[in-house]
């Protein structure tokens, strides 16, 4: 008896052992959640397949899976490009996407050494109304020619060019809005930012425009990625956190994984 009595008593004393333990613990476990990081960081909202309106896209996986391998929780902040780009620029917040290299970016915004996606520069046309044809491999356009574009886009130097040879650019706040305008006949031209993952016509289709607009020939590509703010005092850290953990998910497949999940059909390419 006395034998079964102490084994009783051993095992009723393992749930009080345990609630002990669990008790020491917590306050530990508690601070750890407490002292994991938080950053808000601006996202595109309007430059599919890469950032959706509704915080979705290729690049808006890349970014928080980057600072989450860091042990960095984002929480992005959807907001057109224009007041992305100007909020970060004046150190408002801490970095923005998807931004390509700019001259007024010196001294102000650093762009992480890796490009997110690489995306073309195309002029559209009106089908009814085509565009006189430039020599293969030039961006060309008659001088006076009202071409969209959209507000405050870095576009290749090809089609930055354009300006100085008497070319007019009317901005909008969407390559959409711009291939409506094209489509009735508000614009002669739009310059419109497409990739090579989708068809040519893809963003036509989505506008409805796709019977009015099409291809005309290219002005050039651009990388893009995400731009961290110089004047913010965490801005310099926070590049260093993402590019960190963008090196991180290339080596262990996450990158890969992100591609494959957004892009099926499409062969990843390093």
């Amino acid at each position: 008896m006395r034998s079964a009595k102490m084994n009783s008593s051993k095992w009723q004393s393992r749930p009080m052992l345990l609630m002990c333990l669990l008790y020491l613990l917590a306050p530990s476990t508690v601070a750890a959640l407490e002292t994991r990081e938080t950053m808000t960081i601006l996202a595109e909202d309007a430059a599919p397949p890469w950032s959706e309106h509704d915080g979705t896209g290729y690049a808006n996986d890349v970014v928080v899976a980057a600072f989450k391998e860091m042990a960095v929780d984002v929480q992005l902040k959807v907001v057109p490009y224009a007041r992305c780009k100007y909020m970060v620029l004046n150190g408002t917040n801490i970095a923005c996407f998807n931004m390509s290299w700019s001259p007024e970016f010196e001294g102000k915004i650093k762009l992480a050494a890796q490009p997110i996606f690489t995306v073309n520069n195309d002029i559209f046309e009106q089908v009814d109304a085509p565009l006189p044809k430039p020599s293969k491999g030039t961006c060309t356009l008659p001088p006076g020619t009202v071409v969209g574009s959209v507000r405050d886009y870095e576009y290749s130097t090809q089609a930055t060019a354009l300006r100085s040879a008497g070319i007019v650019f009317e901005s909008a706040e969407s390559d959409g809005q711009n291939l409506q305008k094209l489509a009735a006949r508000r614009l002669s031209a739009a310059l419109i930012v497409t990739n090579d993952l989708e068809a040519k016509d893809q963003k036509a289709k989505l506008a409805g425009t796709e019977e009015a607009v099409r291809f005309a020939f290219s002005c050039g590509v651009v990388t893009a990625t995400i731009g961290f703010s110089l004047t913010h005092p965490d801005g310099l850290r926070a590049l260093k956190i993402y590019e960190e953990g963008y090196r991180r998910i290339q080596a262990n497949g996450v990158l890969e994984q992100i591609h494959i999940r957004r892009f099926p059909s499409q062969p990843v390419v390093d």
